[in-house]
């Protein structure tokens, strides 16, 4: 089975979690007065007719009290990568399909749903963010079943049902169908996908031609070949979290790093990989931030050395001195892991 994960609305979504601010009207785009567009809007957002294209004077006007956010792609860049490497915890076999959505292989013997609904909930509880996820047979069945998952955000489609279900959907909605050949199937009298379903190849082909033919109905039955493209070695792991609440205790920091360091010791154990190098990130509530970058000349894999390391790099920052709300710890230079060793035979500094 293949799992789609579809994070709604993400440039704004993660706007909303970095902010805290959950359940206000919310848009993400340029300076007003410029002609500039909505790039993304939240559902609080849309609630008042707001949509993506928009400008953001005419967005202004629907609601004047909405909360204006410029575009951030390196933080949309990285708050997929951390989402990522979540996904990497739960299964190997990852396809990106661009910064917001993922598909999944699910692992043999996982029961779907609720390794599904398991997934989703970490991704709100440690990144704040509202996922759709969709199970089928086929990454098409599973792509629809998260674009439309019901109120729960989840839809399992199992392979016996997945005819049925694909059904009432346009058949604009099949990949590679535009609106030239959706116009030609409709004067045939066929627009939805169970009159796809209907047709035999001769008669299709007698409108879209063979090759199409077969195409379109692969994918109204539930036969599509499409296979998963999993995502070549990983060249960084990372874990990110965002502190309950903002704080310049250096208790609470440390206890924050021990808690990433045991996250990334599990990635790193998943990846089979050892790391050289960590990145502390520093975010402090100002809006500014810091990297602080260590390579040692041994491989670590252990939450205890990566801690370690970890913590000799948050004091070379302003941590202790200025508030933090959101710290991350990155592996690179990953080498494949070798033999098991013990942490404390290694003194980093």
């Amino acid at each position: 089975m293949i799992v789609s994960i579809q994070i709604p609305h993400f440039y704004a979504a993660v706007e909303q979690a970095e902010a805290q601010c959950a359940g206000e009207p919310l848009i993400v785009g340029g300076d007003p007065g410029k002609g500039a567009a909505v790039r993304s809007a939240s559902v609080e957002a849309r609630a008042f007719g707001i949509e993506p294209g928009m400008t953001i004077d005419r967005a202004l006007e629907l609601c004047p009290q909405v909360r204006r956010c410029r575009t951030r792609m390196r933080t949309y860049r990285e708050a997929s990568a951390t989402l990522r490497a979540l996904l990497r915890e739960r299964t190997s076999r990852i396809e990106p399909v661009g910064l917001d959505a993922f598909y999944l292989e699910l692992p043999t013997g996982a029961a779907p749903i609720d390794f599904v609904a398991d997934v989703c909930f970490r991704i709100k509880s440690e990144l704040g963010l509202d996922a759709h996820a969709g199970i089928g047979p086929t990454r098409f069945v599973a792509h629809l079943a998260g674009r439309f998952p019901g109120e729960s955000g989840l839809r399992h489609v199992a392979a016996e049902h997945a005819v049925e279900f694909l059904g009432p959907f346009p058949v604009s909605e099949i990949w590679g169908l535009g609106p030239v050949t959706a116009e030609k199937l409709a004067r045939a009298g066929i627009v939805h996908i169970v009159d796809l379903q209907k047709r035999r190849i001769p008669e299709l082909a007698a409108i879209v031609g063979q090759r199409n033919a077969l195409a379109f109905q692969q994918y109204a039955t539930a036969r599509d070949p499409s296979r998963l493209s999993p995502l070549p070695r990983t060249k960084s792991l990372s874990r990110e979290c965002t502190l309950p609440a903002p704080s310049a205790d250096l208790r609470v920091l440390g206890e924050a790093l021990s808690e990433l360091a045991q996250g990334l010791e599990a990635l790193l154990e998943r990846e089979r990989q050892t790391t050289r190098t960590l990145s502390l990130g520093v975010a402090y509530v100002e809006g500014d931030r810091c990297t602080r970058t260590h390579t040692v000349d041994r491989a670590l894999t252990h939450q205890l050395e990566l801690a370690e390391v970890a913590g000799q790099l948050l004091t070379r920052t302003q941590a202790g001195q200025r508030v933090v709300r959101k710290l991350s710890l990155k592996a690179t230079k990953l080498s494949r892991r070798e033999a098991a060793r013990d942490p404390r035979q290694l003194r980093l500094f």
